[in-house]
């Protein structure tokens, strides 16, 4: 587990050299697929794309004119399809006018997700609407039985119920976007209980973190250097993976040894950029991987890149993307069988401080959280076997004349 670094450089902080619904369809960024120039937003409006009555009569020259561009359409493909009409598409217009209305105060990060759960749901509403169990596709029309229809649909294709309940309130948005208040009235009566999950929060012990580790250094990739550096990174500064991801090499330094958080959850908002201390197990790592990185940039004849980890293609060096960060960890989870997602490497820091005696005050604020309910709550608890062995040294010492207890003493003292 300990990389090969030599004394001097830790002391100096110096270093030498899906579902059956899911749609295929892919857009460039959140400010194109919402964008007005892609959609008409007004019930009836002209689907032909040349304006006045679809049906009107055209001469023969217009006849021919028209074959034309649709042929030079089919050619182009789908950069010149016809606009989403409200008519045709109101799901799909309605969540777009829904994303349009709130991209002035949320993240890139947190439109591109909504987009793509709503593009989900949109999937959904159409398929139930080809199926005929729903009235409409129109959620300014969405009735209770549409509603329950959804619901249960999400709920038979094995959503947990966290992911269930993320999926039902976006559907609440855009309804309510569209003076629909149907969900608000059915969540607030009890028509709809999604109930919870009761799931301990995922977290690794100290052999299985070790083995992820270890199993990144025998990938001998670029890949491998970044899973060897990322996990302990994640771990024991208990980062979030897009504050990792999309950090530059100049929030690292290794005379001072910090790591300045300069993308936190909610920056901005309430989100606070802010300096965490590299703890001493994880220098080593970071050391490591400076020197591995610094040979792979040299390979490419870069002199120097601006993200921690870069990401090197025909495009140049960039910060890894979401899904491409998240790609990397496939091959150590194929060669140490223990499936993992960078997130969970951020509770495991927690839970491994908490079951060794650090106090739930502490983790929690190391971590960053407004208050030590959020902490127990998603990420790490005192565990009931380490709180029953501490009630129960407790009881030791407050009874320690009952004969049981006396004789456990004993015998403990023997086998010493």
């Amino acid at each position: 587990m300990k990389p090969v670094i030599s004394k001097k450089a830790v002391q100096t902080g110096t270093y030498d050299s899906v579902d059956k619904f899911t749609s295929s369809d892919s857009y460039a960024t959140v400010e194109a697929r919402i964008s007005s120039q892609d959609e008409q937003l007004v019930s009836g409006a002209d689907i032909s794309g040349h304006g006045g009555n679809v049906n009107v009569h055209r001469s023969r020259q217009n006849v021919r004119n028209h074959r034309n561009k649709s042929s030079q359409r089919k050619k182009k493909g789908r950069k010149n399809r016809r606009p989403k009409t409200m008519g045709r598409y109101p799901f799909v217009c309605a969540y777009r006018r829904y994303l349009k209305g709130v991209r002035a105060r949320l993240s890139e990060s947190t439109m591109v997700e909504r987009e793509r759960k709503l593009h989900f749901l949109a999937e959904i509403v159409r398929y139930l609407a080809d199926k005929g169990t729903i009235s409409t596709m129109n959620p300014s029309k969405f009735i209770e039985e549409d509603i329950i229809e959804m619901y249960m649909t999400l709920k038979q294709n094995g959503n947990a119920c966290e992911t269930l309940r993320k999926h039902i309130s976006l559907l609440k948005f855009v309804t309510r976007n569209c003076g629909n208040r149907i969900i608000d009235d059915m969540l607030e009566k009890g028509k709809i209980i999604i109930g919870s999950d009761h799931r301990e929060p995922t977290s690794f012990d100290k052999q299985e973190l070790e083995k992820i580790i270890d199993v990144s250094c025998q990938i001998d990739s670029w890949k491998g250097i970044v899973c060897r550096f990322s996990a302990p990174m994640l771990t024991f500064l208990r980062l979030r993976p897009s504050e990792l991801r999309t950090a530059s090499i100049d929030d690292l330094d290794t005379k001072k040894w910090t790591f300045f958080i300069a993308n936190p959850k909610g920056k901005d908002r309430y989100g606070k950029p802010q300096h965490m201390n590299i703890p001493d197990v994880l220098r080593l790592f970071v050391l490591e991987y400076l020197v591995k990185r610094e040979e792979m940039l040299r390979t490419y004849g870069i002199d120097y890149a601006e993200p921690l980890i870069p990401a090197i293609s025909s495009k140049g060096v960039n910060h890894y993307s979401q899904q491409a960060f998240g790609r990397l960890r496939m091959q150590v989870i194929e060669q140490s069988g223990i499936q993992f997602k960078w997130k969970d490497l951020r509770p495991t820091g927690g839970q491994l401080a908490l079951d060794n005696g650090t106090p739930m005050e502490v983790v929690s604020r190391s971590m960053r959280h407004s208050s030590m309910a959020v902490t127990e709550r998603y990420y790490c608890r005192f565990r009931a076997d380490l709180a029953n062995a501490q009630i129960n040294e407790t009881y030791n010492r407050i009874f320690s004349d009952e004969p049981a207890i006396i004789e456990k003493s004993v015998s403990i003292e023997s086998e010493k």
